[in-house]
């Protein structure tokens, strides 16, 4: 079975699903009671169903949608999809828009935002080839040759690399037009020349994100913001990594707020 025949079927969160809902819920996607509970409790869209085909999947969520859920269907190439716009390294603020420019000059004009999505990403900082730490070297009993040689001690080296540097949480915005479901413009915390910002520029990555944020807001005050992904959110798709989760739940919570 390929990948590109699998369509998955998300539901919207309830607040307080019951008892009865999850019952009959639990009978449409095949999974127990309290399993299901607790995928209609999320407080994100679940994907509840992985189906082969997209007559399969539209059957599924007809049968979700009579039982009183609102439904998203997706198929796996669609929800995967990489971010694919700016990301921007500096910003040019308007009155009214804001041009959003990435490091190689290519950049583009929103003068309208549908929606803002604020969220927490693993962030691993770059290590300068001089700051990197250097292979050690040492020296361990080989019991194995030793044993064979009749006790007589055998070493041999062993060099260790260096661990890898630990992450820590980087915030990002991706900023969404109503028209696509592909964010347009891409914002992290730590990749962002905030230069731009002028007097108000802080010695503070936080404060200087924090900044950009109320300066969108202030432009684009009609913008649906949702910082729902400020809490890391797993998705229920076997064998994704953290990127993949995040373009999966952004796609799902652009699908939400759609009329």
């Amino acid at each position: 079975m390929a990948e590109s025949d699998i369509v998955y079927v998300a539901v919207i969160p309830q607040d307080y699903p019951s008892i009865n809902l999850s019952k009959a819920v639990s009978e449409i996607i095949g999974k127990d009671a309290y399993q299901t509970r607790l995928l209609l409790a999320g407080s994100i869209p679940r994907i509840v169903a992985r189906c082969v085909g997209a007559g399969s999947a539209e059957a599924t969520a007809r049968k979700l949608r009579e039982a009183g859920l609102t439904t998203i269907v997706c198929s796996d190439a669609e929800l995967r999809k990489p971010f694919g716009g700016v990301r921007a390294k500096t910003i040019v603020f308007g009155d009214k828009e804001a041009t959003f420019r990435q490091e190689d000059e290519k950049e583009t004009t929103m003068d309208a935002i549908f929606l803002i999505i604020k969220g927490t990403r693993q962030f691993v900082p770059e290590v300068k080839e001089e700051d990197k730490t250097p292979v050690k070297t040492r020296y361990k009993l080989d019991m194995g040759k030793s044993l064979l040689l009749g006790g007589v001690p055998v070493v041999k080296r062993v060099s260790e690399k260096p661990k890898s540097e630990s992450s820590q949480p980087e915030w990002f915005l991706r900023l969404y037009e109503r028209r696509s479901p592909d964010a347009t413009v891409e914002i992290l915390q730590y990749d962002m020349d905030y230069t731009f910002l002028g007097e108000e520029t802080s010695l503070s990555s936080t404060a200087n994100f924090l900044n950009v944020v109320k300066r969108l807001r202030g432009i684009y005050p009609q913008a649906i913001y949702d910082e729902r992904l400020m809490k890391t959110s797993v998705t229920d798709i076997p064998g994704t990594t953290p990127d993949e989760d995040i373009d999966i739940n952004c796609r799902l919570i652009y699908y939400q707020h759609l009329p």
